[in-house]
């Protein structure tokens, strides 16, 4: 799959459902491979955005997720966490949906259990919304639509992300089936989910792609200093009853 914008082509690099296995919650459903989904590194609008997003350590990515099921789990992402930027805090990210719906879902561990959650937020977004995964969080992305899900994100650009808890555990601490949400019992204790709505006034509106906060590129600072937004994060989700 190619992604062309500005008149340039991306190539994708692409992750195939036999590499979810080690994740899924029912992987002895998987009968055929097939691309999983597309990701597109490094995407860039003019030679101008890219020297500076990489001034910046900065990358912006675009993801493709088509809409699929293994067994009764809808499709998602592998899942990882990030590495620690300044004590005790790990790199940020951002994300916004471009076309399609979301669940993202994000799981904070206790001190270095990897089966021990001690957090895990369930939040559903739409086209334009803009998701904050706040410091200390793994996540993973699921298309819970029968609908095409393509996503962006912009992150520093200098760390390898963890994958291996989720590798692990096999899986984050809830799947999402056409069953609803069941529980990882891999995991020694998990807490309840707590649903949300991204909330991201604060740094762009919902009707304005955030690629264009290239343009003020010194907002994503928090992605790379999140100590001096710790009051940000608080409201980066509106809990539901």
């Amino acid at each position: 799959m190619e992604l062309e914008i500005a008149g340039r082509k991306f190539q994708a690099d692409v992750r195939n459902a036999n590499d979810l296995l080690p994740v899924l919650a029912y992987p002895n459903e998987l009968k055929e491979n097939f691309p999983a989904y597309f990701m597109f590194r490094d995407v860039f609008y003019s030679e101008k955005d890219l020297e500076k997003i990489k001034k910046y350590n900065l990358r912006y990515d675009v993801t493709i997720i088509p809409p699929n099921k293994i067994g009764k789990e809808f499709i998602k992402t592998y899942g990882h966490y990030h590495p620690e930027v300044e004590f005790n805090l790990s790199y940020p990210e951002i994300y916004e949906v471009l076309e399609g719906e979301a669940f993202f879902v994000i799981q904070r561990r206790e001190n270095s259990s990897i089966d021990i959650i001690n957090d895990f937020i369930a939040i559903k977004a739409e086209k334009h919304d803009k998701i904050i995964i706040p410091p200390n969080y793994g996540h993973v992305t699921i298309n819970p639509s029968e609908k095409e899900l393509k996503m962006s994100n912009w992150v520093f650009r200098d760390f390898s992300s963890i994958y291996e808890p989720y590798a692990k555990m096999r899986g984050a601490c809830y799947y999402y089936t056409t069953d609803g949400w069941i529980k990882n019992e891999n995991y020694k204790s998990i807490p309840e989910i707590r649903f949300a709505k991204p909330n991201y006034d604060f740094l762009i509106e919902k009707d304005v792609e955030m690629y264009e906060l290239v343009k003020n590129i010194e907002k994503l600072e928090f992605l790379w200093k999140p100590s001096k937004y710790a009051e940000m994060f608080k409201k980066v989700f509106q809990f539901l009853d």
